[in-house]
């Protein structure tokens, strides 16, 4: 133990005695640290700088006519992106764009085209034309840019969307047959008359209502009548017959009342089948427009095709809701009707058919995603699978107005008659009690399940009107300027009212675990250890591994050797080590949420680091160091500091647990993010557990590899080059 220290005590000496010595050795303390500063500060916040990438713009679009407005969607996304400063766009003509990407004065162009405009305004035609912005990139200026300004062109596909939204803000009035010109003549808001419309929608189903509920208390009414004549039947027929006439007469009234309310209840089933028709074209509306976007975005495109199950979920429910009313209606009639039967088989058809979509909307998004796009031929089963979903609705629709609603005003009808010839009956059929009593008695039972019929349909178109009336709640409840910006953010938030690519996107609320400030400090880690390990081969590069005797120092032994000259290496390497980690927290500003244990983080890994390099240094000479410098190649790439080893070669990924660069950098982060439990302490056990791998080499295995090393030096030297 004398010898070691003597060994170490005579080489400071030396250092300090000597001050061209010292002066190198001041230099290679101080040098690693230079290599980390320098490195971290110019990774400091690089996505904060973007704006000095220039990205070139050119717009050629010519336009394009909406119903009389003239829209240039080009123009408004040129006027958008001079407010965007996050890029450095250089709005110039289409040759200057493709000139100066190709010489590099541009890192990417973006090319708006002519008749961009026009296709996207198809979506409100029955001809939807696909559309595209050329995007131009130079990959071979840097290898990150074009990955920054691909985010960039996504900022323009947002400015699109938005830009495509206010102007059709602006023939909103065209649409519904009012032009904003035509409607300043007359004096007429358009959303004043949406709600006048909603309002009278409002009231027509209110009156619908108003009949059910008539109709419910008149058939309630008939039902007490009916109990209570049952229970008064008198022994004298012809009392019976008089009593029975008036009791008929009273039906004849209610059952007149009625046809009428029952006729509107017809009516409000046949409107309810034409929304799910309607569902069904806004869903193929949907699944066209998430197509269109496939070729620039597959990934928008498969959410937008996800997005697209809520209304076949919906057309689904209500499909269910109606067969059950129809099913209760037609048990509950005299006479059940085939008609209603067949639409019951329909409205199951159209459920299959949506279920399909369903299914097929599952494999296309899934083909997108891991593909990046959908077989074409998939495509086309998609669309014809909604046009058939599309068809069965409508023919459901069509088929209750011109057959079933018909057969039930008969049916309706037929009761009434069937009530006057009871009363021709009564009155020749003094006899007849015990059978009228039967009669009457399954006439109530049939108007108790008309009751709960009507109950049903009541409840649908209560839920109808408290939709409207919300809607009319919310335009009612903002000033005149700003109802048109609430009339968009209530069919953008419901997709029931517009087809699905103007609905709102969902919002992502995120949430940072071990948040970090900036890039520089996310990299600090990476950084610090590398010039670590950079110092240890700067030491091994400047100082002798070999320990010369003199006449107060001599007859050392191999294991005094090693380790009186190791602690010259190991403290030179705490000293840049330190001057690292301390520049790191106070000079660079790095953010660190446990400074003490990052400096000993730093410490131990340079013990191991400067321990490694010098062993492999002593014991295999030039080759140890080039060994050396493998290693630091190998765990540059290796580690983790920079990108994730996932997304590297599966070579990466095996070596990654290994390598001692990966405990010294986790060891930091968790010191710098915040600490996970003890994975700290972890870290530090792994990066230690390099250590006595390195001493077995050192102490045991160099003796053997010593006359190897000896005669490959000798052979370097007869050279005289190495």
């Amino acid at each position: 133990m004398h010898n070691i220290f003597a060994i170490f005590w005579r080489d400071l000496k030396r250092i300090v005695k000597n001050p061209m010595a010292l002066i190198v050795a001041i230099g290679i303390t101080v040098l690693p640290c230079l290599y980390a500063w320098f490195n971290i500060a110019a990774c400091w916040d690089p996505y904060g700088n973007t704006n000095g990438i220039k990205v070139a713009v050119a717009n050629t679009d010519s336009g394009v006519s909406l119903d009389g407005v003239e829209v240039n969607i080009g123009d408004l996304v040129v006027q958008n992106l001079r407010e965007n400063d996050q890029i450095g766009w250089q709005f110039v003509d289409e040759e200057d764009a493709l000139d100066g990407v190709k010489s590099g004065r541009y890192y990417a162009a973006v090319v708006i085209p002519t008749d961009f405009s026009e296709g996207i305004a198809s979506i409100l035609s029955d001809d939807i034309q696909k559309t595209s912005i050329e995007y131009y990139v130079n990959e071979k200026k840097n290898a990150i840019a074009p990955k920054i300004t691909d985010k960039g062109v996504g900022v323009i596909q947002q400015q699109v969307n938005s830009t495509f939204i206010s102007s059709v803000t602006e023939v909103i009035g065209k649409v519904l047959n009012l032009t904003d010109e035509e409607l300043n003549k007359r004096g007429i808001d358009p959303v004043d008359k949406l709600l006048e419309n909603l309002n009278k929608i409002d009231a027509d189903l209110g009156q619908v209502s108003t009949a059910i509920d008539a109709f419910k208390s008149a058939s309630l009414s008939i039902d007490d009548l009916l109990k209570t004549t049952q229970l008064n039947l008198p022994d004298d027929a012809s009392k019976l017959v008089e009593d029975s006439q008036k009791t008929v007469s009273d039906l004849t009234g209610v059952i007149n009342s009625s046809k009428s309310a029952s006729e509107r209840i017809g009516g409000a089933i046949g409107e309810i089948l034409e929304i799910v028709s309607g569902q069904a074209g806004e869903l193929e509306n949907g699944i066209t427009e998430a197509f269109d976007i496939l070729a620039t975005d597959s990934a928008k495109a498969a959410e937008e095709l996800l997005k697209l199950k809520q209304p076949c979920y919906d057309i689904i429910s209500l499909n269910n809701t109606l067969s059950t009313t129809l099913q209760e209606l037609n048990s509950k009639l005299p006479v059940p009707l085939e008609g209603i039967t067949r639409i019951i088989e329909k409205l199951g058809n159209s459920t299959a058919k949506q279920q399909a979509i369903l299914a097929k909307i599952d494999e296309v998004a899934a083909a997108i995603t891991s593909a990046g796009s959908a077989p074409a031929e998939a495509q086309k089963e998609l669309l014809a699978l909604i046009g058939e979903g599309k068809q069965a609705a409508s023919d459901a629709s069509g088929d209750f107005k011109a057959t079933v609603l018909p057969q039930l005003n008969t049916t309706l009808g037929h009761l009434y008659d069937t009530l006057g010839d009871v009363s021709g009956l009564l009155t020749k059929a003094g006899d007849a009690v015990p059978k009228i009593n039967s009669t009457l008695g399954g006439v109530s039972s049939a108007l108790g399940h008309t009751i709960e019929a009507l109950d049903s349909t009541n409840a649908l178109i209560k839920t109808g009107r408290e939709k409207i009336g919300g809607i009319v709640t919310e335009l009612s409840s903002v000033s005149e300027d700003e109802r048109w910006e609430k009339l968009l953010e209530i069919i953008r938030n419901d997709p029931s009212i517009a087809s699905d690519f103007m609905s709102s996107p969902v919002e992502i609320n995120s949430n940072s675990f071990y948040p970090i400030e900036n890039y520089g400090s996310a990299l600090a880690p990476f950084y610090s250890i590398l010039a670590i390990w950079v110092g240890g081969l700067i030491l091994c590069a400047i100082l002798k591994t070999k320990v010369a005797e003199d006449d107060r120092l001599n007859n050392f032994k191999p294991y005094q050797v090693y380790f009186g000259r190791y602690l010259l290496f190991m403290a030179f390497g705490i000293l840049q080590t330190l001057i690292i980690c301390i520049g790191d927290i106070w000079f660079l500003g790095i953010q660190c949420l446990n400074k003490p244990l990052f400096i000993l983080a730093g410490v131990l890994a340079s013990i191991v680091f400067t321990n490694i390099i010098y062993t492999l240094t002593m014991s295999f000479g030039d080759i140890g160091k080039a060994i050396a410098v493998i290693l630091l190649v190998v765990q540059v790439a290796g580690a983790g500091g920079t990108f994730p080893v996932e997304v590297m070669p599966e070579f990466f990924g095996a070596v990654n647990p290994w390598l001692p660069f990966t405990a010294g950098i986790n060891a930091m982060r968790e010191t710098i993010g915040g600490i996970y439990q003890n994975a700290y302490l972890i870290d530090l056990l792994k990066l230690l557990a390099y250590l006595p791998i390195s001493l077995f080499i050192g102490l045991v295995l160099r003796k053997p590899v010593a006359k190897f090393n000896d005669f490959f030096t000798e052979k370097l030297e007869e050279t005289q080059l190495m």
